[in-house]
C-alpha cells in the first residue's frame, strides 16, 4: 500500500514564502489600482482633484457584480436620479475605444448643480466605475476620458 508522507518546510523557508506571498499580494493590489490621470493629485477623502480644473472631482471604484452592462447602467441611473438633489440623465454612450464592453452616462444634478459623468465596465464579475463631476458648464477634460479608456478598456 502506497502512503504519501508530507514533510513540513523548515520555519525559515515558511517565513520567506510568507514574505514573498505578501509582497506578491501588494504588487498585485498596486498593479490593479487606479493611478491618477495626468495633472491630477490624490485627495485625502479619496479620488483626485486637479489644479488645472478647480472644483472638478474624479474617483474610481469597483465592487462584485454578477450581471450584464445594461443592469449595471440601470443601477447607476437609479443611484443618481433617485439620490437627494435628483439628477437628470443627459445621455448614454458606448466608449468608442471599447464598444460593448464599457459605457458612459452623463447626468445633470439639480441641487447642488453639478454635471456628473460615470464611466463603467464589468470584467470577471467585478463592476468598475469612474466618476467625474464638475460645474454644469464644465467640459469633460481629455485626460479624464483617456484615463477612463485606459482603465476600463484594457484586456486582462
Amino acid at each position: 500500500m502506497y502512503t504519501r508522507r508530507i514533510v513540513p518546510l523548515p520555519a525559515r523557508a515558511t517565513r520567506l514564502s510568507g514574505g514573498l506571498l505578501i509582497a506578491g499580494l501588494l504588487l498585485a493590489a498596486c498593479s490593479g489600482g487606479a493611478a491618477a490621470p495626468t495633472g491630477w493629485t490624490a485627495r485625502s477623502s479619496g479620488g483626485w482633484s486637479s489644479s488645472n480644473h478647480p472644483g472638478e472631482r474624479l474617483s474610481a471604484s469597483h465592487m462584485p457584480f454578477h450581471g450584464v452592462p445594461s443592469e449595471l447602467a440601470s443601477r447607476i441611473l437609479e443611484s443618481v436620479v433617485l439620490a437627494p438633489g435628483a439628477g437628470k440623465m443627459l445621455g448614454t454612450h458606448a466608449m468608442s475605444e471599447c464598444p460593448g464592453v464599457a459605457g458612459e452616462i452623463d447626468f445633470l444634478r439639480k441641487s447642488p448643480p453639478r454635471r456628473i459623468v460615470i464611466f463603467f465596465s464589468i470584467r470577471n464579475d467585478v463592476a468598475y466605475q469612474i466618476r467625474w463631476s464638475g460645474a454644469p458648464s464644465d467640459v469633460l477634460p481629455p485626460e479624464v476620458l483617456a484615463f477612463a479608456q485606459s482603465r476600463l478598456c484594457r484586456v486582462l
